[in-house]
């Protein structure tokens, strides 16, 4: 497994980069496995065409089999921006016969009603699947959530909302496949969006983005 993180992180990036060291530490991914692009947190969509860029050298050097990304949903700018850009290079690399590799998402929060919903996928689009966690990776997963102190007032509270849905998912861990062709120039849902909210960004930056690096 190989793990890549494109943004420093938006609070204390080298504590924050130490605190995923040991995390994949623990999980036994070996620093050689891990990538970090250490591009400005908040800031993907302006340097889109970068990203696609390293993202095509990588994935044309290391031929991944399947592609693990946030979800589309206006939950954050970031997240939705590595999606469209791992989208965009798949499109943009010369692959072998049947070796495109499976892009996949998985969901981390958006705006639902007049809240925030964790760890569900918005309605619509594919099928889900689930990997089981058994007590023991439950138990692991809360464990790697607490070594990110840096991110204690984001993180604590969704380990205790809902029984903390997004942290110790008793019905497994969702993910499901990226659908080819998706639109990129409307928003994943209707009404203003998560990010909306507690950023200056707004989806017409976004969608403009996609309409560029999209062919």
């Amino acid at each position: 497994m190989r793990a890549v993180w494109f943004t420093s992180g938006g609070l204390s990036p080298r504590r924050r980069q130490a605190e995923s060291h040991r995390a994949m530490e623990i999980l036994g991914v070996p620093r050689q496995n891990l990538l970090e692009m250490g591009l400005p947190d908040g800031h993907l969509l302006d340097c889109l065409g970068e990203v696609v860029r390293r993202l095509v050298d990588l994935m044309a050097v290391r031929r991944p089999a399947s592609v693990f990304v946030p979800a589309f949903e206006g939950g954050h700018p970031d997240h939705d921006s590595l999606q469209l850009a791992a989208a965009a290079a798949i499109s943009r690399v010369d692959w072998e016969v049947n070796r495109q590799p499976a892009l996949f998402e998985f969901p981390l929060y958006h705006r639902s009603g007049g809240g925030i919903a964790v760890g569900d996928f918005l309605p619509g689009g594919g099928a889900a699947f689930k990997t089981a966690l058994k007590l023991k990776d439950r138990l692991l997963k809360q464990r790697l959530a607490r070594i990110y102190r840096s991110q204690r007032l984001i993180l604590y509270p969704l380990l205790a909302l809902k029984g903390g849905p997004m942290m110790m998912n008793r019905r497994g861990e969702p993910y499901r496949l990226v659908p080819p062709g998706r639109d990129y120039t409307r928003p994943p849902h209707p009404g203003r969006l998560a990010y909306e909210f507690y950023t200056r960004r707004r989806f017409k930056e976004f969608a403009s983005a996609a309409e560029a690096v999209i062919h």
